[in-house]
């Protein structure tokens, strides 16, 4: 990491930290550096998007945007300089308090350490060398999700793609929450590779999350144990899985060694019977929006939550202003906070609810509708997953779903809802639709996506499970025994699962993620053709033209562009028609307007060729109009812009 890295991150701290102060509720000096990394990466983050769109994505879009915002942000910090020094000395003093005290502020920072170590260790192995000379991928969350985040902010950082393009295929709107990944593209300019700069990106992301969650969970517990122990229940969520695979199963046959090379996820078993993955392995490092996403609920409802009696009508416009931004950074928290709100406006019917909708529905819902996809993967059901996998279709089954996938989290959070104050009560009870809705249809392409509705109901229920288990931990005898039960229950799978991320050795990881002739054609690719080439080449899983470039290709994975809602059959067929030199050939590359056409061992294994040659020298002859530019390491690079000429 260079200083130049190091001084953007804290500059993006300080402009959030100085934001807070505009807004007019009271805060403590560690929620403000908390809530100011969330707010300075949105901020910066937005600002530097419009700044590079104008220029282009370099160190002077980098120096103008954060040289903008301390310019716009000084003023603040001047007029506040007595409020920061007396919540300076707050802090102080409340850290010479003890750690049972509720405003020690000793757990923030334990959080953070714990949160600082462990994401240190799971990014620093996330990628390594390999014999080759290429890169290693050591978590399947790496190797599969990240494919895609890393196109999507290489399209960024080395392909200027503004106005937004999907960049895995050519032509069509960016219909996906790319904030993150553009965030982690700003780092490029800084002298960081795409790899380094995602590690970097999401350490900084990650590290504040536990925090914001605890935070969050203090408004609706009754002590700070409770809050840790919501922590603790969200992060290591996961289900019961493990305790039958782990410990009637894995354990007797292995032994303790197990623990050193775990065979499998706990969590996640390919979505035959546990569909709903831990909140880090399954939710926050592999779809990264997430980790802006969630602490962006927990702030808003935080924001909310103060001003209910206050009514102050500021507090509610900046929370609608900042809600409108989300989509762009995780529609789904988005949704989330507007589901919350109607419910909660219809609830008290006061107008600075209107201060909060107006802005966040006139920002956010033009930003909704252009990332909307093209086509709708809505299908009505009952129970879901049941019939979409080895479950059949019957109550019991429905029961033993959700107890294998999320243990006894559902009874004792609606437990902890019904057992709160009223008013905490009449807040908490709409979150279960964050339940409803996934048994009543599958609303996305890949039924998997439901998990996310279900992710953010753990979310939103964590702090009245911490509630429940730990009064009935502080009353001792058979029911605190009974309380240490839970907790494991509730924990155990989650955890397996995180030090399965943590371990190096694991099986199959880690894997060969890009060869030394991969690096070799992406470098020569981003130096020797033009930004807004398009490229046809393999559809499979990871490409160097697509990782590495940034290049818009005819297709990318099937998969995530039927995730997305774009037409990947066609793609697909017109990629086996060029390749297989049908007698169209041409007409599909002119369909998307291709400028290159490569052939790689990637091609050779999707397409059928046996020798290390393309099909179309076979015959020592050219089509015409075609050239070939790049011949070395297994790839050929054919230049066919001529002929959509």
């Amino acid at each position: 990491m260079t200083i130049t890295t190091v001084l953007f991150l804290l500059a993006i701290i300080a402009i959030g930290f100085t934001c807070t102060y505009a807004i007019p509720t009271s805060f403590l000096l560690e929620e403000r550096i908390v809530f100011g990394a969330l707010l300075g990466t949105v901020i910066v983050s937005v600002l530097g998007f419009f700044v590079a769109w104008a220029t282009s994505v370099n160190g002077k879009m980098i120096l103008i945007t954060t040289g903008f915002l301390f310019i716009c942000s000084t003023p603040l910090l001047i007029k506040n300089q007595l409020v920061i020094k007396a919540d300076a000395a707050s802090f102080l003093t409340r850290f010479k308090l003890g750690w049972r005290d509720n405003r020690c502020p000793k757990p923030v920072l334990l959080l953070i350490a714990i949160s600082s170590i462990l994401s240190a260790r799971i990014l620093h192995i996330s990628f390594g060398k390999s014999p080759s000379g290429g890169v290693t991928a050591a978590h399947l969350s790496v190797f599969g999700d990240w494919s895609a985040h890393l196109a999507y902010a290489s399209s960024f950082a080395f392909s200027d793609n503004f106005p937004p393009e999907l960049p895995t295929a050519a032509g069509e709107s960016f219909s996906y929450h790319f904030g993150v990944d553009w965030f982690a593209a700003m780092f490029v300019p800084l002298g960081l590779d795409i790899f380094v700069s995602l590690q970097v990106s999401t350490f900084f992301l990650s590290i504040f999350l536990p925090p914001m969650l605890y935070f969050g969970f203090q408004r609706f517990t009754s002590n700070h144990r409770s809050a840790m122990l919501a922590v603790l229940f969200f992060l290591l969520s996961g289900g019961t899985a493990a305790v039958y695979r782990f410990l009637f199963t894995d354990l007797p046959e292995e032994g303790f060694s197990v623990f050193g090379d775990l065979p499998r996820s706990y969590a996640f078993d390919g979505f035959d019977r546990n569909w709903v993955d831990n909140a880090v392995t399954g939710f926050l490092y592999p779809q990264r929006p997430t980790l802006i996403g969630f602490s962006a609920v927990i702030f808003v409802i935080i924001l909310l939550w103060e001003n209910r009696k206050e009514r102050s009508s500021p507090a509610y416009l900046y929370a609608g202003l900042f809600t409108g931004l989300l989509p762009i950074f995780h529609v789904f928290a988005f949704g989330t906070l507007i589901l919350l709100s109607v419910i909660w406006a219809a609830m008290h019917r006061r107008k600075q609810w209107g201060l909060y909708l107006v802005p966040a529905l006139a920002i956010g819902l033009p930003i909704v509708l252009w990332q909307w996809p093209d086509r709708d993967g809505t299908e009505w059901h009952f129970l879901w997953m049941l019939g979409k996998s080895s479950w059949n279709t019957n109550m019991w089954n429905f029961l033993w779903f959700w107890l294998l996938n999320t243990g006894v989290f559902i009874p004792i959070a609606i437990l902890g809802i019904l057992r709160s104050t009223t008013e905490i009560r009449k807040h908490a009870l709409p979150i279960l639709a964050f339940l409803i809705i996934p048994n009543i249809a599958i609303w996305h392409f890949w039924p998997g996506n439901n998990a996310k509705y279900v992710i953010i109901f753990l979310l939103l229920a964590a702090p009245f499970v911490g509630e429940v288990l730990e009064k009935l931990l502080s009353k001792g005898g058979v029911k605190c025994f009974v309380a240490v039960g839970l907790i494991f229950s509730l924990t155990f799978t989650g955890f397996l699962d995180i030090w399965r991320a943590v371990d190096q050795t694991t099986s199959p990881y880690p894997v060969e993620y890009l060869s030394g002739s991969d690096l070799m054609v992406g470098e020569w690719v981003r130096e020797n053709t033009k930004s807004s080439s398009v490229f046809a080449s393999a559809n499979t899983n990871t490409h160097p033209i697509r990782v590495l470039t940034g290049r818009s290709v005819i297709s990318g994975f099937p998969g995530r562009l039927n995730d997305l809602g774009k037409d990947w059959y066609s793609r697909d067929q017109d990629l086996r028609k060029i390749y297989g030199k049908d007698d169209d050939f041409k007409v599909s590359l002119a369909k998307y307007g291709t400028d290159y056409v490569v052939f790689g061992p990637l091609e050779r294994q999707n397409y059928g060729f046996a020798g290390s040659k393309s099909r179309w020298i076979e015959n020592q002859a050219l089509p015409d109009g075609i050239r070939i530019v790049y011949d070395r390491g297994g790839y050929q690079i054919y230049d066919v812009s001529e002929i959509n000429e």
